[in-house]
């Protein structure tokens, strides 16, 4: 006989007289101990390993001891025993030992249980049953028809009750046919190496003598699969594992495309076995049929299938932005296929899109023509599309000490006097105000019809609307009321006060009505206010019937950001955007259409709308916003440096924002 022998010392339970011993208060009263710890501090933060050990339920004769191994866990481990007059407990590294104590008054058929715990550093628990006898009888979880193998198969066989210093035997040669691991806590395997002719006999004994034994076979089998398929998201998605059933080892692997030969490799998938589990890595798109047959001649086959690359851009990147119409963006394609292609602009593409292309680093290059939203249709080789939403972004060109527009009105009305009198008149404007300072001037004519804030300090200042009322409002040359202003409810929020928001505000003038209460109109965010004027005088006359335009003062101009050829007139904000009218809108047309952009020729279409500036280019070095409404180039706004009192041509080359619509702050 041949001795494959272990020194370990392991016993588990059998059927006997028992004396248990439960301690669910120790247990309570322990767990509350320990939890109170330093041990026990979680100083994590991802997340707990399960406390796991390889054998959760002992048994042990007096004076013997066993060695339980912790498989997973959180380390600083704590171990005790509830019943250390049965069995003591310590630890060491991931080893708990535990043993029995000697006790002279114990049966020569009595049982003492208890229960030994474990916790580690993130408060995981685990328990481990713990019998102990004056001897035990040999008994292991294998049925009496012992095992039957198939070549390469691993069996494990649990000893459930004994008496420590286990050792096995067999026949000489027991080993080509069969291989016994040594015994590790109170479990061994046995593997399937070379069929049997006839059953191996194993033998288990233990220090006392006691012993059992059982038939191992291993058997020719038919080579089965627990699935003989396996599809793939991508090239570089995980690895995917099948299980032998059973089959007869020694397994190779061949790969056949199509209806072609089968090669010993694939570019497709790689495949290898350990332990009875295939393990299948993809490698590139594409189908492959695998063949695995084991060292007698038996076959199975796994269709694999590894889809092609889902296209992605880089950095997650779900869409493409372009801040300002007249800049570019590009993004780079992260993932794909190789070949890649844009679809052809559409005539939606082409509003707001000048150009679409990859560049030979693939990088999707988009060139904008005007502010909006569309997509663009990415495709590859392997026939994948992705829909990339395009946005032309609104940004506004930053106003302060340096910049403003000015636009000609005296030079147009020079040429076009019929424009000089104008019965209705609205100014639009879209902006960020960015400091804090009295009479900050938006938009508008000095002295005619003026957007600003009023002459009250340097913070909480309100919108007014600054403008000019004769006496008699037939003669426009006779005498004017003094500096009529009418002022909002609303104090402008600004970047100095910390409360800056984005506002539409709309000024409107109506010489058809009766009163000035009725003529002189603001807008906040789309939605009327309440004015008050400055002085009684002049609150409720009747308006004049016109504004003479070419009556305007200080830099004799319509201006944005300035007014009054002074320093202290300058308006500091972000300019998303401006319109002037020959109309007097209403509520419903101003909130409407208030968060809009028009494209040049939807502009050009707008009845009414004279002037309509949209500086976002979004580029440096422009020395004129156009004018896009039907004026056209005579109101272009010039750019001019913000000086003291006279000012003069200068190119942007301030900073931009980006847009959002205005909302409605009370």
């Amino acid at each position: 006989m041949k001795l494959v022998t272990d020194n370990t010392k392991l016993s588990e339970p059998m059927k006997r007289k028992s004396i248990f011993l439960f301690l669910p208060v120790m247990v309570l009263a322990f767990m509350s101990l320990y939890s109170c710890t330093d041990v026990l501090e979680n100083k994590a933060t991802d997340e707990a390993a399960d406390l796991v050990v390889d054998n959760d339920a002992v048994t042990l004769v007096q004076g013997d001891e066993i060695t339980v191994n912790i498989t997973s866990g959180n380390g600083d481990y704590f171990t005790r025993s509830f019943d250390e007059s049965v069995v003591t407990a310590s630890v060491s590294g991931t080893e708990v030992t535990i043993k029995a104590v000697e006790n002279s008054s114990l049966g020569e058929d009595d049982v003492l249980g208890t229960t030994v715990i474990v916790v580690d550093g993130r408060k995981k628990v685990v328990r481990i049953n713990v019998q102990v006898a004056r001897l035990w009888d040999l008994t292991t979880d294998v049925a009496e028809s012992g095992l039957d193998l198939f070549i390469g198969e691993t069996r494990t066989v649990k000893i459930l009750t004994g008496n420590g210093d286990y050792k096995i035997s067999a026949a000489e040669g027991y080993e080509n046919h069969i291989g016994v691991s040594e015994i590790t806590g109170q479990t061994f395997t046995v593997t399937g190496l070379l069929e049997t002719a006839e059953d191996i006999m194993l033998t288990l004994t233990d220090k006392k003598g006691k012993s059992v034994t059982f038939p191992v076979k291993v058997s020719i089998v038919d080579l089965t699969l627990d699935s003989n398929e396996a599809v793939f998201a991508e090239p570089d998605a995980s690895a995917q594992y099948i299980t032998i059933e059973q089959g007869n080892g020694g397994y190779s692997f061949a790969y056949r495309t199509g209806d072609g030969e089968p090669a010993t490799a694939s570019a497709v998938v790689e495949a290898v076995e350990s332990g009875n589990l295939i393990t299948l890595t993809p490698k590139s798109a594409g189908e492959v049929t695998v063949i695995v047959t084991d060292q007698k001649g038996s076959s199975e086959e796994i269709a694999v299938t590894v889809n092609p690359y889902e296209l992605k851009l880089a950095d997650n990147a779900s869409s493409i932005t372009v801040e300002g119409f007249a800049n570019a963006a590009s993004v780079a394609i992260a993932r794909g296929n190789g070949g890649y292609e844009l679809a052809d602009l559409t005539e939606e593409n082409l509003k707001c899109i000048k150009s679409a292309e990859i560049d030979e680093n693939n990088n999707i290059v988009v060139e904008a023509k005007w502010l909006g939203t569309t997509t663009l249709t990415l495709s590859d080789d392997a026939g994948k599309t992705l829909e990339v939403p395009v946005t032309v972004a609104p940004v506004a060109a930053e106003l302060s000490s340096d910049y403003c527009f000015r636009m000609g009105i005296r030079e147009y009305i020079e040429s076009h006097p019929d424009f000089d009198h104008q019965e209705k008149l609205t100014f639009e404007m879209v902006f960020w105000p960015t400091y804090s300072r009295s009479l900050q001037s938006f938009i508008g004519l000095e002295g005619v019809f003026l957007l600003r804030c009023e002459s009250n300090g340097d913070t909480d200042l309100r919108f007014e609307i600054a403008t000019n009322i004769h006496k008699d409002r037939y003669n426009l040359s006779g005498d004017t009321y003094n500096d009529p202003r009418f002022r909002s409810q609303q104090r402008m929020g600004n970047d100095r006060q910390g409360n800056a928001q984005w506002y539409h505000i709309a000024i409107v003038f109506d010489g058809t009505q009766s009163s000035t209460k009725e003529a002189y109109k603001m807008y906040i965010n789309g939605v009327r206010e309440e004015l008050t004027p400055a002085s009684d005088e002049y609150a409720d006359v009747a308006p004049d019937q016109y504004l003479v335009l070419s009556a305007v003062k200080g830099d004799e101009a319509l201006m944005i950001g300035r007014s009054g050829n002074s320093e202290y007139r300058l308006g500091y904000c972000a300019v998303a955007q401006a319109r002037m009218w020959t109309v007097a809108r209403t509520e419903a047309e101003i909130k409407a259409d208030m968060c809009t952009y028009f494209s040049p020729e939807e502009a050009a279409e707008k009845e009414g709308l004279a002037g309509y500036w949209v500086p976002s280019e979004g580029t440096s070095g422009i020395d004129a916003f156009p004018n896009y409404g039907y004026v056209g180039e005579g109101l272009d706004g010039i750019v001019y440096n913000n000086a003291v009192k006279t000012i003069t041509e200068t190119p942007f080359t301030g900073k931009y924002r980006l847009v959002d619509c205005p909302y409605l702050v009370r």
